[in-house]
């Protein structure tokens, strides 16, 4: 059980919502794995989702800041 607390703990602190904890606490008190499994899974996909537009928006700063760089340079 105090792996599956962790689990919950983890998820909730990487900002997981409401649903999904609650979909994810259904399967562990059902026992059902593959249930837990695709909840973190999912989650996993979201937060890659959002790493992704993040790093882009990053990179979007950096060719930005660039930018600026070379045209103080002229």
């Amino acid at each position: 059980m105090k792996e599956e607390t962790t689990i919950c703990q983890r998820l909730t602190e990487e900002g997981a919502d409401s649903i999904m904890m609650e979909q994810y606490r259904h399967y562990q008190e059902t026992g059902n794995m593959q249930g837990q499994y695709g909840v973190v899974c999912r989650f996993r996909r979201v937060k890659s989702e959002e790493l992704k537009r993040e790093r882009e928006q990053l990179a979007c700063l950096d060719y930005m800041i660039a930018k600026v760089e070379n045209a103080g340079e002229k």
